[in-house]
């Protein structure tokens, strides 16, 4: 996994970044460490125009039914001094429960695009179990063929621009990767475990360190 903050890599097992560090008990301390229910589009900065949502939305459900066990969610706010978008986006992942159309959707196969519109930053982020196909320098490309849209304030479609690219990323890795099946767990297994997730398909909230597993 890399560092929100640096990027440096960071092993799943240490709680700070060698390099700068960080921890997660850094974002925990304002932002909190309970689980938060979002729309697959949070629209804070009012950037969205009804129409460019709707048409928005059609690019997430054609996304979500092209890759089931994935989803693709947007943050469009202006961000407090000392937060940047990737951090933001780390913390979205581990803390968030996202309104998807399946509630099946792990946050470990999500991405999720953060734009601070005023500070003219964006950063994609991806779930652990994803984050080897969006490497820093391909996130870097997508995020500046976006650029000129995000630019001149057409949101609507820089964000569809971004979840298409993603949406090919995932399409080229499916066709290098042999169909395995996978038998189902027994109903009822999780309540055997002693475990009790916000809602079905999300994991219990991680502990406030870096070795938390769902993004990179």
């Amino acid at each position: 996994m890399k560092c929100p903050k640096c990027r440096c890599e960071v092993n799943t097992e240490q709680v700070h970044c060698p390099a700068c560090g960080f921890t997660a008990k850094v974002l925990h301390g304002y932002l909190g460490s309970q689980w938060v229910r979002l729309e697959r589009i949070t629209d804070a900065a009012h950037c969205l125009r009804l129409e460019d949502s709707r048409r928005v939305e059609i690019t997430l459900d054609d996304f979500e039914r092209a890759f089931p066990q994935a989803f693709f969610a947007v943050y469009l706010g202006i961000l407090p001094i000392g937060l940047t978008t990737s951090e933001l986006g780390f913390w979205l992942l581990n803390q968030g429960a996202f309104n998807t159309h399946s509630v099946n959707r792990r946050n470990d196969f999500g991405i999720v695009l953060v734009v601070d519109p005023s500070a003219r930053t964006a950063s994609l982020i991806s779930g652990y179990a994803i984050e080897g196909l969006f490497g820093d320098p391909l996130t870097t490309n997508i995020l500046q063929k976006a650029a000129k849209l995000f630019s001149r304030g057409s949101f609507g479609p820089a964000i569809e621009a971004v979840c298409q690219r993603c949406s090919r990323v995932l399409k080229k890795h499916a066709r290098k990767t042999p169909w395995q099946p996978e038998s189902s767990a027994a109903p009822g297994i999780t309540a055997n475990m002693g475990l009790q997730p916000l809602r079905g398909g999300h994991r219990t909230a991680p502990t406030p360190s870096l070795n938390a597993r769902h993004v990179p």
